[in-house]
């Protein structure tokens, strides 16, 4: 058993889940899984999460050190490195040596010597079935990474996932609340102004989407808008 010799590592990894989830945002979440990875998988020096964002943007959400910001701004510009493989390619990327990756990722591997920076492992970010991003740890050290770390990885790379997920359903739902509330306004404006019913104010709402080729949730958006600014008419 991975843990059999190092009843403490065990102990710190399984008391990180509370620490977890009395974090408020999502970048509170990643940098107490970045801070425990390190703290915990032997040969980690550094970590840091790469998420995909939409149209194919990479963003750096959080890390434990300067060093892995440009690790990853050298990424994102070039659209190399084992951490941008992990998220499209390969659920694990184990790299015991830059040296030896000169030709395969020119860019990347050469500002990571020059950094210091000698072995990565990264794990692919699984949100919803589909994938988010990478979860990335490095060694100043070469051949740093054994079995023990890749396991731990993996495990610290589910609890991202997880964070992510989370993330994502709270800014959904809080999308869909302030969606609620504009719709909400939107109709008390046309009750109010035209004397109607709660149910025509809607659905004039919808003609209006229906007609302007516009979401609803945008119309009503608009009318707020007009209404508390210059008092113009739908």
């Amino acid at each position: 058993m991975v843990f059999a010799e190092d009843d403490a590592r065990l102990r710190e990894f399984l008391s990180t889940g509370r620490r977890f989830a009395a974090s408020s945002t999502v970048e509170q979440t990643l940098e107490l899984v970045l801070s425990a990875a390190v703290d915990t998988s032997p040969a980690t020096d550094l970590a840091g999460v790469l998420l995909l964002e939409e149209r194919g943007k990479i963003t750096s959400p959080a890390t434990t050190d300067e060093v892995v910001n440009e690790l990853d701004q050298v990424q994102a510009e070039y659209t190399e490195g084992p951490c941008v493989e992990s998220i499209y390619d390969e659920e694990m990327v184990s790299v015991a040596d830059f040296a030896e990756e000169l030709e395969r990722w020119p860019h990347f591997a050469r500002r990571a010597l020059d950094l210091g920076v000698h072995s990565s492992l990264s794990f692919q970010l699984f949100t919803e079935g589909s994938r988010a991003g990478s979860l990335n740890l490095f060694s100043h050290r070469a051949h740093a990474f054994g079995e023990e770390d890749r396991v731990l990885g993996a495990l610290f790379a589910n609890q991202a996932g997880l964070a992510l997920r989370g993330a994502r359903r709270v800014a959904q739902l809080d999308r869909a609340v302030a969606s609620r509330d504009v719709i909400g306004m939107a109709k008390g404006i046309l009750i109010e102004r035209f004397g109607i019913g709660d149910g025509e104010a809607f659905q004039r709402l919808v003609q209006s989407s229906q007609h302007t080729n516009m979401k609803l949730v945008d119309v009503a958006r608009w009318l707020v808008s007009e209404t508390t600014g210059d008092g113009s008419q739908v």
